[in-house]
Formats: C-alpha cells, sequence, structure tokens
C-alpha cells in the first residue's frame, strides 16, 4: 500500500500508532487512530481512481462515495458508525463519556482494530 499515494502513506502511519497506543493501553486513541485509518485508507482510494477526496470525516460517506465507484468492499455500516462513534468521543473532551458506558475501553479499542484490520484486508486484496 506504500508509495504514491500519500492518503495510503498517513494511513499507516495511524496503523503503526495503534499497535504502539494498544500496547501502552491508550485505548481512547486506538480508537482515534483506527477512525483515523479508515478514513485516510477510503480517501486514498479516492485519490487512486482521480477523485479528490472529500473534506469530511464521515465514515459512510466516504464508503458511499467508493460504492459509486464500484469498489467491491464489503463493509457494515454499524461498524463505520462505532468507528465514528469512538472517534468524536476520542476528539473532544467535553463529549468524552457519550458512548453508553464512558470513555472507550479495552474492548472497544479491539473492536475498533479488528474493524481495521477487515477492511485493510480487503483495499489491499482490491489494489492487487
Amino acid at each position: 500500500m506504500k508509495g504514491k499515494n500519500p492518503w495510503f502513506d498517513y494511513a499507516l502511519d495511524d496503523f503503526k500508532a495503534i499497535a504502539a497506543l494498544m500496547n501502552e493501553g491508550v485505548y481512547r486513541l486506538v480508537c482515534f487512530h483506527t477512525q483515523q485509518f479508515v478514513e485516510k485508507v477510503f480517501k486514498g482510494l479516492l485519490f487512486q481512481q482521480g477523485t479528490a477526496p472529500p473534506r469530511t470525516h464521515d465514515l459512510g460517506f466516504l464508503y458511499q462515495k467508493l460504492s459509486q465507484l464500484n469498489f467491491l468492499l464489503k463493509v457494515n455500516i454499524s461498524d463505520l458508525d462505532f468507528l465514528s462513534e469512538v472517534y468524536v468521543e476520542s476528539r473532544y473532551l467535553p463529549d468524552i463519556g457519550l458512548l453508553p458506558h464512558g470513555e472507550p475501553t479495552k474492548e472497544d479499542a479491539q473492536k475498533a482494530l479488528e474493524i481495521a484490520r477487515r477492511i485493510f484486508a480487503q483495499v489491499e486484496r482490491v489494489l492487487q
């Protein structure tokens, strides 16, 4: 994935950060970087097709744009909603605690990471 597409390079940086943060138990930031990873991967796919990535953090919207370009990704919308929910929580301090159970937990971080891995595997297949 690394190479001529800056979006993919930035996404891989987020993925590296996720591993380090998971090891340190900084689950809020794992969730933040997981959302960022998926967002940048989606934007990288748009960029690859010659489409200027829109300035948005809305994963559902980005996924819809990819679907319109006939990318064969099978992503569960509820997974994208989950990543968006923990991303907002992680980004704005006054909003922390709006998740039903408070700040993102280890389980939330593991779920976010698993979603990112599934999407990453699909994108790698699409790019081959």
